[in-house]
């Protein structure tokens, strides 16, 4: 009878107690699960505020780089655009080697430059400053007529 009592009765108040144990986590981890809830977004919102301010400062950093790489394009373009830079003209080679008979002297002088001394007669001399003596001749018409590579 012993046994049968604190089956029945002990039992019954221990799982009863069990249960009103169970069903009381259960509120408190549906509680928790609540507030954890509550509390996430701000911290979502926290980490969008700070990946938006990266994503601003990303933008500018971009958006500079494209003014410089304009800025570059511009002055590339320019360069292109100049018959010769400054250390070249006369200088180069390859310009006294793109002369052709019958050039005008606005040609030669994109291709060569100013002359550093310009000699009129019957024909035109052209002198380009060079211990070998480069020059270009034009005939009485400005048409190129020969000339010396240094």
């Amino acid at each position: 009878m012993c046994d049968r009592f604190r089956s029945r009765f002990l039992g019954e108040a221990y799982g009863g107690h069990l249960m009103r144990r169970a069903n009381l986590l259960g509120l408190i981890m549906a509680a928790l699960a609540a507030a954890s809830l509550c509390l996430v977004p701000p911290l979502f919102a926290q980490a969008t505020a700070e990946e938006l301010s990266e994503l601003r400062k990303k933008n500018a950093e971009l958006e500079k780089k494209i003014k410089d790489l304009e800025a570059l394009l511009v002055e590339c373009t320019e360069a292109r655009n100049k018959p010769f830079s400054d250390d070249q003209g006369y200088q180069n080679k390859k310009n006294w080697r793109s002369l052709e008979s019958g050039m005008e002297q606005d040609q030669v002088k994109k291709l060569l430059g100013d002359p550093l001394k310009v000699i009129k007669g019957v024909k035109t001399l052209w002198y380009y400053p060079n211990i070998y003596g480069g020059y270009v001749s034009f005939d009485e018409n400005g048409r190129l007529t020969g000339w010396n590579e240094p």
